[in-house]
């Protein structure tokens, strides 16, 4: 038989390579950690420090401006035709922003001026953002009068970038430029009064020193490292004779018996194989051997928890599957709903994005003339969300059944009564309306919901919109159990015949698609005036294809509650002149 003429390599060599190899690679993860640690902590430090001066900054200012100015920058803005709105240095579009130039404009100004300087700084400076051309757009800079940017103006950006910045407790957007070197970008939310996001501060703030440390400690890493492979390298080819070959050699041995026992017998031997070596070096090598015992002596414990586990989790899906069904046989789910009645068609639907969810819906008669029309979200996922749905659901049918016509004296006693109820700290957003079916006039109040959407036959918009579905911005108010002793708004509008009423979650505007992008409102009109004269039911159907249809199979994160309702009129009903919402009552 011919024998190999392959030379073989001792154990010895063989593990005095590895050494040198896992020495080196060990430096270098131990390296990377430490760089990767001091990177962390840095731009952590470098965040706070941004972060409290962006506090400094904004508390220094005068919010009623800042949410004035935001919002007139953005009116202007959106409002440029598409031609003009894409080229920032032309003379039609300065001269659109340039009235916000104003004294109060230039105060708050100086505001971010001086904190930029005080804190050798390089910038401080107020935006919002342009998904459509992805683009931050200026409102208030701060930087040095000859490069400040006018209000309106705007940069390409990378929109994500920023609100994952923004979202972090360390990350920084890092430039590097000829005149400054390095700079980091931090970003922080503006929220108006009503917490809802305006815009963000920036702050450009120095970091070369950040980099002329990691320049040092690269300089000095390098050398030693070397070092302290070598020194590493020869004491361990001393002490592996006697201490880790002959042990690592039974260990192995050991291993593979182990391994062909779990091929070829039953998960139920307990024989030991590692037991048996009786390895006592009073080092890592016993802690190795003691550990590997361990494993196999529990191994079948293991296995016995895990079929265990396996078995719970079967039966509480089957739970969740039941509490589904529970919580859908609270909803009304009887479809025509009232087919007695002509004056409307209704209808409603619920999908929650987990098991069990916290959206709802109601409708119920009053008495012969009143439709009560309700649609709400409740804070949170899950079971207690489902349970706080439920007796919030219970609330305002009850307080709404008992003869008020009042609709904010009905949210301020549910608001009580909820919050007295409320442990979890939880909140619900909610939109109550009653019709009145002899005349089409909805009274109603908006707890912090969404926005309804509302179609209008004829007569009640402008030539292009006529017949077409569209937002209207109604009044609202705080939402339920946020706060005990709040006082909520009710307003009322008309519904002509032909007109149809469509109320949601922002389960449905807030879908989002692998790319993270929102379905929005945008999109759901689209979809609402494909077939705008279309049934209640159709409209439904027609939303969530095109939400489905956008998320292209994304997971989503909240329920999706629609109620529509399309109203005929009983032949008695006064029009109302123009069909918009006003308020009744503060």
């Amino acid at each position: 038989m011919k024998q190999s003429s392959k030379k073989n390599i001792s154990l010895k060599t063989k593990a005095f390579r590895v050494i040198v190899a896992g020495t080196l690679l060990l430096i270098f993860m131990i390296s990377a950690a430490s760089f990767g640690l001091y990177s962390f902590e840095s731009l952590r430090n470098y965040h706070d420090e941004a972060s409290n001066l962006m506090d400094y900054a904004m508390s220094m200012e005068d919010m009623t401006y800042i949410e004035k100015i935001f919002r007139k920058t953005k009116d202007i803005y959106f409002a440029l035709p598409d031609d003009v709105r894409r080229e920032p240095s032309s003379e039609e579009f300065m001269d659109a922003f340039r009235p916000l130039v104003d004294d109060d404009f230039y105060q708050a100004r100086d505001i971010l001026v001086r904190c930029w300087e005080q804190t050798e700084n390089r910038n401080v400076f107020l935006m919002f953002t342009d998904p459509e051309l992805s683009a931050i757009v200026y409102v208030v800079d701060g930087d040095q009068i000859e490069w400040a940017y006018l209000p309106g103006q705007w940069l390409e950006s990378d929109l994500n970038q920023i609100e994952e910045i923004s979202r972090s407790s360390w990350k920084l957007r890092i430039t590097h430029t000829d005149e400054y070197g390095w700079v980091g970008t931090d970003y922080q939310p503006i929220t108006a009064e009503d917490g809802s996001q305006i815009g963000y501060i920036v702050i450009d703030v120095d970091i070369n020193d950040f980099f002329n440390k990691i320049r040092r400690f690269l300089i000095i890493m390098i050398p030693a490292a070397v070092l302290m492979i070598d020194l590493t390298a020869l004491l361990a080819s001393r002490l592996l004779r006697k201490h880790v070959i002959l042990h690592v050699t039974d260990l192995a041995a050991a291993a593979k018996s182990y391994t062909e026992r779990d091929k070829l017998e039953n998960l139920n031997e307990t024989t030991s194989h590692f037991a048996q070596l009786q390895i006592n070096t009073r080092d890592e090598l016993e802690d190795l051997w003691r550990t590997m015992t361990d494993m196999e002596n529990d191994i079948s414990d293991t296995m016995r928890r895990l079929v265990k586990v396996t078995a719970d989790q079967e039966h509480l899906n089957a739970e969740l599957s039941i509490a589904t069904e529970i919580q859908v046989g609270t909803l009304p789910h009887t479809f025509p709903a009232f087919p007695e009645r002509h004056e409307f068609d209704i209808y409603a639907s619920m999908v929650p994005a987990k098991e069990v969810g916290g959206d709802f819906y109601d409708f119920f008669l009053i008495d012969e003339d009143h439709l009560a029309l309700v649609i709400a979200d409740v804070s949170g996922k899950g079971i207690s969300a489902a349970l706080f749905m439920i007796n919030a659901k219970a609330a305002i049918q009850n307080q709404t059944q008992q003869g008020t016509r009042e609709i904010s004296e009905i949210f301020a006693n549910v608001n009580e009564y909820l919050c007295a109820q409320n442990k979890a700290e939880m909140f619900v957003t909610a939109w109550l309306g009653i019709l009145e079916l002899s005349t089409g006039r909805v009274q109603y109040a908006n707890a912090g919901h969404e926005y309804p959407a509302v179609r209008r036959c004829c007569g009640s918009g402008t030539e292009t919109d006529t017949g077409l579905f569209r937002i209207e911005k109604d009044v609202h108010s705080m939402p339920l159990a946020a706060m005990e002793g709040m006082r909520f708004r009710s307003a009322e509008f008309f519904l002509d015949p032909g007109d149809t009423l469509f109320v949601y979650t922002d389960g449905v505007t807030e879908a989002n698609n692998a790319e993270n992008e929102l379905f929005g409102t945008e999109r759901m009109l689209q979809a609402l005036n494909r077939e705008p004269d279309g049934s209640p039911q159709q409209l439904d159907e027609t939303v969530r294809e095109a939400v489905a249809a956008f998320a292209s199979g994304a997971p989503q994160f909240d329920d999706m509650t629609i109620l529509c309702l399309k109203y005929f009129g009983s032949g008695e009903n006064q029009k109302n002149t123009d069909g918009h919402l006003t308020d009744a009552k503060g």
